[in-house]
């Protein structure tokens, strides 16, 4: 019976994709030689693309659509690669989303979606140039596309192409005054020019239209933070946190309001976490251990202070640290020693 072979299906599905080190494609082919095999119908797999999104299991969705890809035709075909190229990416799969939307670009080339996807993989990937020839193909074909317009803002934003910028963002809000990653674009914009009332603004209706925005909290309690209201910003550090715990930049702000408040063992807290989720981030390392080595934990400092000089020997604040602990510690030769390389590495820069 059909039922028995997709739950089978299924089952074979979930016990593959759960292991650390899945080949995707092969169980891709698995999905595609069983559904030849079992005459699953196109309905079938779709309603279980459905299932597994409606139960975030993107790792099942993404071998569903992938599968779908490779069995349809036509229209079908193109609606599969995108969404599979879209869950390939939320899953941090570059490569594999950057294939999806190839292919789909390959059939139709003049398919924003897949212009702004694939625009919005290399943004990710560092490849500025990259994805700005992306988003302006998609933008030839329709320049009113606003997912793609607010990615090139941000683009634009990055390149320090800021009047370019702003214009993208005004255009965006013409054709959808109630865009929440346009406000938050343009309150980033306007802080970044000094307009604090005006980026006020914008994170402020960002939120009533999307209280749990991770960008607009996490920038708006920066912005409060600079205007001396430590507790309000406290309060949308906590939001931004609450919605994505694993971006590393609210962790590191609000460990640096809590050391700055005395709040020390919440900011040892979120030190780590930030560090965790970014251990090669060597200011973080060395405010951290700077924190340690001054409430006495100098071992726990030390041991800091030694990752952020292995990620970058020639940081004058971690060397500048560290040498000022090993003085305190009565390590005056070695401590002479890390000032002379400060030194040295200040008028090198």
């Amino acid at each position: 019976m059909e039922i028995d072979a997709v739950d089978e299906l299924v089952f074979h599905v979930i016990e593959q994709v759960a292991a650390d080190n899945c080949d995707f494609d092969k169980v891709v082919e698995f999905v595609v030689s069983f559904s030849d095999e079992h005459s699953l119908s196109q309905e079938i797999l779709l309603k279980l693309s459905s299932i597994f999104e409606k139960d975030s299991m993107c790792r099942e969705k993404y071998v569903i659509t992938r599968a779908c890809a490779l069995l349809f035709s036509g229209k079908a075909q193109e609606d599969a690669l995108m969404e599979a190229g879209k869950t390939a990416y939320l899953l941090g799969l570059d490569e594999l989303a950057v294939r999806e939307f190839k292919e789909l670009l390959q059939q139709n080339p003049k398919n924003v979606e897949a212009l702004c996807g694939y625009g919005i993989v290399l943004a990710r990937e560092g490849k500025n140039d990259a994805a700005r020839v992306q988003y302006e193909k998609a933008l030839e074909v329709n320049p009113s596309h606003v997912d793609t317009l607010c990615n090139y803002g941000c683009l634009l934003y990055r390149l320090k192409k800021l009047d370019e910028a702003e214009e993208v963002y005004n255009r965006v809000l013409i054709l959808d005054r109630d865009n929440v990653s346009a406000h938050c674009g343009y309150g980033i914009l306007r802080s970044k020019r000094g307009k604090m009332t005006e980026a006020s603004y914008h994170y402020t209706r960002a939120l009533e239209l999307e209280p749990g925005h991770v960008e607009s909290n996490f920038r708006y309690a920066r912005l409060l933070e600079e205007k001396g209201e430590p507790l309000d910003a406290e309060k949308h550090y906590i939001v931004a946190l609450k919605a994505n715990p694993d971006d590393p930049r609210p962790h590191l702000f609000y460990a640096r309001l809590l050391a700055e408040h005395g709040f020390i063992h919440g900011a040892r807290v979120h030190f780590r976490c930030a560090l965790k989720l970014n251990p090669e981030d060597v200011e973080a390392h060395c405010e951290y251990a700077s924190l340690l080595a001054r409430f006495g934990h100098r071992h726990e400092a030390e041991v800091q202070y030694k990752k952020a000089l292995e990620l970058d020997p020639g940081h004058f604040g971690t060397l500048r640290g560290y040498a000022d602990l090993l003085k305190e510690k009565g390590q005056y030769t070695a401590a002479e020693e890390i000032y002379r390389q400060a030194e040295f590495f200040k008028r090198s820069a």
